[in-house]
């Protein structure tokens, strides 16, 4: 009992001193003197003649490739953008990539389009200078690459590790089962088994879409029609449809009239009517209001 608690104990501090240290390539040989010096250490009071379980030595990293995903931005002008963007999504079918996403947008009646596609990056440069093909003038140009090899090889090696530390609980939960051991010490194993099981999943997955990051590039084509693809007459010109809005003006011009001569007859004529008298009523006063003169005085004795 005693010997499974500080086998546990052991473990938990490995797992601990692993998260707070940078994995490093560790030697064979300091591997098997780690190993060497576990087994030989003295067992604790009450614990003789039982060897303690090893600590896991950390493993090498594998040395992996270099993890670059490259991005192509393009901004081309061609005659024909529907026709354009068609052959560049065949042509990422063809090469065994596929097509991410495609936007077009009608602008004055033409279509502007905007690809992202994912090709192989062995065969990248090729679909770069195909593309450039089918236009009349590039107008932009970029070539990003983000380099994540570090990163790779750091999950790579956090997950050696944990695989390592997974054997030795798992030899450690086989003995404990030999040797008919309590429930509660195989669940405190198997709850052990069961973390380190959910990290190293979760990092593989990390891994794999790192891989798919790095063997598939993206290229992002915008496509913007040229000078020579605008039409020389304006676009949607109808005759017929300027004969009906000149009618459609002349009616409503028409019907302002109309509605002025009512609206002249029935308010602006008997207001003006009614001035008008009044007008002359105050003509025929006011004159002999100003030709009265007043009374001369008496004479004087």
């Amino acid at each position: 009992m005693r010997r499974l608690g500080l086998a546990l104990l052991l473990l938990a501090l490995t797992l601990a001193c692993k998260k707070e240290m940078p994995a490093t390539p560790a030697a064979p040989a300091a591997g098997e003197a780690t190993r060497s010096d576990a087994a030989q250490a003295p067992a604790p009071d009450g614990a003789q003649g039982e060897p303690v379980a090893p600590t896991p030595a950390a493993p090498a990293p594998r040395v992996a490739a270099r993890k670059l995903v490259k991005t192509v931005d393009l901004t081309l002008a061609v005659k024909a953008t529907t026709e354009a963007a068609e052959a560049i999504q065949k042509m990422a079918v063809d090469l065994g990539g596929y097509v991410e996403s495609v936007n077009a947008e009608r602008r004055e009646d033409l279509l502007y389009y905007h690809l992202t596609v994912r090709v192989p990056v062995e065969k990248l440069d090729a679909t770069v200078a195909a593309v450039k093909k089918l236009a009349a003038r590039v107008d932009h140009e970029q070539v990003k690459t983000e380099d994540l090899t570090d990163k790779y090889v750091d999950l790579d090696a956090r997950v050696r590790t944990l695989r390592a530390t997974e054997r030795e609980l798992q030899a450690l939960l086989a003995e404990s089962r030999q040797k008919n051991r309590g429930a509660k010490d195989i669940m405190e194993i198997y709850r052990e088994l069961t973390g380190i099981r959910s990290q190293i999943e979760e990092i593989q997955a990390q891994l794999i879409n790192l891989d798919k990051l790095a063997s598939l590039s993206t290229l992002n084509v915008e496509l913007v029609p040229t000078d020579a693809a605008r039409p020389v007459a304006a676009p949607g010109w109808q005759p017929g449809e300027t004969v009906r809005d000149s009618f459609r003006t002349l009616v409503s011009f028409l019907r302002w009239l109309v509605d002025a001569l009512i609206f002249t007859v029935i308010v602006l004529l008997p207001v003006g009517v009614v001035l008008l008298l009044l007008w002359k009523v105050l003509r025929r006063l006011l004159p002999r209001r100003r030709g009265k003169r007043p009374d001369p005085p008496p004479p004087a004795g």
